[in-house]
Parts: structure tokens; C-alpha cells; sequence
């Protein structure tokens, strides 16, 4: 190729010039950054785009592929990735909220309007309206198959009411079932139970009716243990109606209802700070999922049948003072409503997957590091739950290089005792990292580690051959190659040419690209006799550090 010239300021030698672009090499090929790893988005928190007080009342509740969210004057609907499909305004006073389970549909009990509204999902519009003129001052809702239930009381000692409603009949009408409670009743029903607060506020006891009837036979009373108490607990049912679960602020209980005896306590660790406000059951029964205010507990996850904490997570940070409303569990998802007293914000936050069984990915880098363009080998294990084998399983590999960009690798394979191997070619210098993720399957939640490697650069060579010997006023070439280690460059790298003229100057050629191959070619025409030294220099990259190498030609005057 021909080389497009520029001429420099001379020099007393051009050894100075080579030694001052060696140094200049040096310092190019050390400017390394590193970048920050990407965090996981599997969870995630999805601004509602409502203001609320922390006087208000918000709700949620989920079914089918949506979630539903009250607020204020208004019931906001997700799907379950979080992403805010719309919302139903017009709606004063919600006060209780409760979908059905295939999410087609919610209901809001409307405090200000006596009333309670039937949603539609898909349309986001009101489909019915229920009055409830005649009882007033809805208090709480329950969800059992067709019957919705409804509590309802003013003020304390005016004589609180539970009714039910078949929402499958085309104009449904309440029907009284229990009435002449001391106070506002809160209600929990699930199959032929229900659940109601004592009329005494200082009582931590829950009352248990069969409704099987339709009307409301008392069966007993749970001790809710905590006669000091200055509140009522938080109480539901499992959906197959034989057990309730229990909350006060120190943690959780559950309670067989068919002989109404405990059966274990959750999350109650009186050396960890921390305190309960809120907690949802999972659809199938499975798992109970608490959420705490103060301290770094958050959102934790306990086994209903053998209170083990199977999942933890510390509520999300980026905004003050965030702190738990309401939550629910949709699938294998967790829901929380978030409430920030900086900003009065809502916020829905998911948890991915928190309801499955845990699993762990290790990951490991070889201590003495690597070289650029040198494979490289890391070591890891998956482990799965107890008595469950790993097995024979592919994890997929990201690797992220220092400026950012991330590379989707071939799939690492188990072992059968979860043991794999990842081997990998950095094509750069610097901190390069490595995630190995497994994606879980339907009974446990999937994870992910991360290994960093030091990469140092590859060494580089230079070799130049041609003309040696040359008549003035002839053009003269030299062809090179530059190699990585022992292979062409991976960089497409440019070289400079620089030529030292026989009366002590240096005339910079300009720069000359290399080959897919390594090669190169150089040509020139010299314009004096005497002796020039041809020196190429590559000043190194991220990959491979630098080199010069040079190249002597006699020009000698022509036969006259």
C-alpha cells in the first residue's frame, strides 16, 4: 500500500525519536478500565405513577395473569411481570379489594359510596355495581369460590355485620349471617370457615364460625397467645380452609383449624430487629411470605408445614425510607406495594420466583490469572435442594469484558454431582468476568455466580524483510508480519512507519493496517544516498502489548 507522508520536527537522532515512542506505547497500552457488573432484572419495582398519605388505604391482590392495586380513588392493574396495563378511577373510597382466582375479575368494597364494584379485568371498567346502603361502612372483604363476604361497622359497640353475596347470580343481593359485633369485624373465609375479630380491640383472639349452613355457627376460639397486645392480629386461611395463619408484629403463627390447636410459630427471632406489617399465603397453600418493617429483614418466605425460611430479600433501596403496605402472591411471585414517605410514591415490587425451592451456583477463577488470547479455565457447582441430584444440566455463560460488552457463551454441562467446568479465550487485557446462571426449574428457583480474572496482555512480535540494498530513484518494499503470541492479530491493528534519513532526521510515513492475516506491506522511495533505518512500531491495545521492530536499507547512487 502507499503510505501518506508527514514530515516531523528533526531530531539530533533518530534513536530519541524511537525511545520517546516506546515510552509513549507504554503508557497507551495501560489505560485498562474496568466496568461495573450488570445487576440481575429478573426482580423488579414498577412506579404506579399514584401519590398517596400514609393515612390512605391501599390494597393488592392478584389472579390469573394480573394484579390489582387500590389506591385512593382508583384500582391499578399489572400483569405479572409488573408492567401497568391501565387503571379504574371514579372509585371513592376503596377500602378492600380481592380478585378471583383466574384474574378475570376484582372486587372493591367502596367505603365512601356504600357500595362494592365489580371489575373487569380486560375492559378496565366498571361491570356492576352492589349496594350496600343498607349496611354501611364496609370494613373487609373475602373471596370464597362464588360467595363474596363482606364486613361491615361503623363505630366501636354500634353492632358489627358479616353478609355474603353469590356473585355468579345475575343481581345478587346480600344476605345477613352474623350480626351484633362490638366493633368494625375484619374477616378471613376459605371453604366452610370463617374467621372474625373479636369485638374486644385489646383481644389478640380469633373467633372461628361453620358456615357450611350458609349462616354462621360458632366453633371456638384461637388463643392468639399475647394478652398484652395492643392491636388485633392480621389472620387468613389457607385456601383449603384448614389452617390459619396469624400475625402479630413479632412474626407469624399457624393453627389447625379442625382441632384449633398451634401448629408453629415463623419468623419470630427476637435478637433480629424487626417488625411484621404485613403477609400473604401463597395460592396453593404451600408457603407463607412475611413482611417486615425496620431493620434489614424485608420480605421472608417460611414453609407453612415445617416453618423453615426457604427465601430472604432486603426491600429495594434508590428512594427513602421505602416500607411495606400490602403484599400477595401470584405463582411463584411475591407482590409488594411499596410506600415512600420521601416521595409518597407507589411502588410494585415482584420478586421473581421467590416461592421455589432454593438452589446455589459457585463459580471460581484461577487465582494466578490469564493472558489475552490464552484459554483460561473456571470451576463451579451447582447444588440443589436436599435430596435432590443435580444431574446432568446446561448453565448459561455470559462473559463481560472491562469496556461493558457482554458475550453469550457456549452452555456449560453439569456433571451428575452438579460439579462443570467453563473454558473461555479473553480477547482482551483487564478485569474480565464470568456469570454462570442455571434457570431453575418448576419446583426451584434458579441462580447465578459470578467469577472475575485478571487478564494481563499478550505479548506481540514484529519481523520485517525485503530490500537491503537499493539504486536512488528506485522504489524499495518490505513486507512484515505482527503476531499476538503465536497467532495473527484479532485487533486489526495499524501500525506507524517511521524512517531515519541518512543526514540525521526522521520522516514519519504515516501508518500502514494490518492483515486478517498479520501481514503487511511497506513502500517507499528514498531521496538521498546513504543509510535509512525503516522502524515499524505497534504501540499496543487492550489485547496485546507493544513492539517495534526496524529494517536497514543502503542507497547507493546508479551507474552513469
Amino acid at each position: 500500500m502507499r503510505l501518506s507522508p508527514s514530515k516531523r520536527p528533526n531530531v539530533s537522532r533518530p534513536a530519541r525519536r524511537l525511545i520517546t515512542l516506546m515510552g509513549s506505547m507504554t503508557l497507551t497500552a495501560g489505560l485498562v478500565v474496568a466496568a461495573t457488573p450488570t445487576a440481575s432484572a429478573a426482580d423488579s419495582v414498577t412506579d404506579l405513577g399514584v401519590r398517596l398519605s400514609i393515612a390512605d388505604h391501599s390494597e393488592v391482590s392478584a389472579g390469573g395473569d394480573k394484579v390489582f392495586v387500590s389506591a385512593g380513588d382508583r384500582v391499578l392493574v399489572t400483569d405479572t411481570e409488573g408492567v401497568l396495563l391501565g387503571a379504574v378511577t371514579g372509585l371513592p373510597g376503596v377500602e378492600e379489594l380481592v380478585a378471583t382466582p383466574d384474574g378475570a375479575h376484582a372486587y372493591a368494597a367502596l367505603s365512601d359510596s356504600h357500595e362494592v364494584v365489580e371489575i373487569d379485568a380486560a375492559a378496565l371498567t366498571v361491570t356492576r355495581r352492589i349496594d350496600f346502603t343498607a349496611y354501611s361502612c364496609l370494613t373487609d372483604l373475602a373471596l370464597s369460590g362464588q360467595t363474596l363476604w363482606t364486613a361491615h361497622g361503623c363505630d366501636l359497640y354500634t353492632g358489627g355485620v358479616v353478609t355474603r353475596l353469590d356473585v355468579s347470580a345475575p343481581a345478587p343481593q346480600p344476605v345477613t349471617v352474623l350480626t351484633g359485633q362490638g366493633s368494625a369485624p375484619r374477616i378471613a373465609v376459605a371453604g366452610n370457615t370463617l374467621l372474625l375479630s373479636p369485638p374486644d380491640t385489646a383481644s389478640a383472639d380469633v373467633v372461628v364460625y361453620d358456615v357450611s349452613a350458609g349462616s354462621a355457627t360458632l366453633r371456638g376460639e384461637i388463643d392468639g397467645g399475647d394478652l398484652a397486645t395492643t392491636s388485633r392480629p392480621g389472620f387468613t386461611i389457607t385456601p383449603d380452609g384448614s389452617t390459619a395463619v396469624l400475625a402479630f408484629s413479632g412474626g407469624f403463627e399457624s393453627w389447625d383449624l379442625a382441632s384449633l390447636t398451634k401448629l408453629r410459630d415463623y419468623g419470630q427471632n427476637p435478637a433480629v430487629r424487626g417488625q411484621a406489617i404485613d403477609f400473604a399465603v401463597s395460592p396453593d397453600g404451600d408457603h407463607l411470605a412475611g413482611g417486615w418493617w425496620q431493620g434489614d429483614r424485608g420480605v421472608e418466605l417460611y414453609d407453612l408445614a415445617t416453618g423453615a425460611t426457604t427465601y430472604t430479600q432486603k426491600i429495594p433501596s434508590g428512594w427513602p425510607t421505602p416500607r411495606i403496605l400490602t403484599m400477595t402472591i401470584a405463582g411463584n411471585d411475591v407482590f409488594s406495594v411499596l410506600y415512600t414517605s420521601g416521595t409518597t410514591n407507589l411502588r410494585l415490587w415482584r420478586l421473581e420466583d421467590a416461592t421455589l425451592l432454593p438452589s446455589s451456583v459457585t463459580l471460581s477463577a484461577p487465582t494466578e490469572g490469564a493472558t489475552a488470547l490464552e484459554p483460561v479455565k473456571l470451576t463451579g457447582r451447582l447444588t440443589l435442594p436436599e435430596g435432590m441430584t443435580p444431574g446432568l444440566r446446561s448453565l448459561q455463560v455470559t462473559r463481560r469484558l472491562p469496556e461493558g460488552t457482554s458475550t453469550q457463551l457456549r452452555h456449560a454441562k453439569t456433571k451428575l454431582d452438579g460439579t462443570f467446568s467453563i473454558t473461555d479465550t479473553p480477547p482482551t487485557a483487564g478485569t474480565v468476568s464470568y456469570d454462570a446462571s442455571w434457570p431453575g426449574s418448576t419446583t426451584v428457583r434458579g441462580s447465578t455466580a459470578s467469577a472475575s480474572v485478571d487478564v494481563a496482555r499478550q505479548s506481540a512480535s514484529l519481523t520485517l524483510h525485503g530490500n537491503t540494498d537499493l539504486v536512488l530513484g528506485n522504489r524499495l518494499y518490505f513486507w512484515g508480519t505482527l503476531k499476538f503470541g503465536d497467532q495473527a492479530p484479532t485487533t486489526s491493528p495499524s501500525l506507524t512507519v517511521i524512517r531515519a534519513n541518512p543526514d540525521g532526521t526522521s520522516t514519519e510515513l504515516g501508518t500502514t493496517q494490518v492483515a486478517a492475516s498479520g501481514g503487511f506491506k511497506i513502500g517507499d522511495t528514498p531521496d538521498q544516498e546513504g543509510e535509512y533505518l525503516y522502524s515499524v512500531v505497534f504501540l499496543g491495545d487492550d489485547t496485546a502489548e507493544g513492539t517495534i521492530e526496524a529494517h536497514s536499507v543502503t542507497v547507493r547512487a546508479g551507474r552513469v
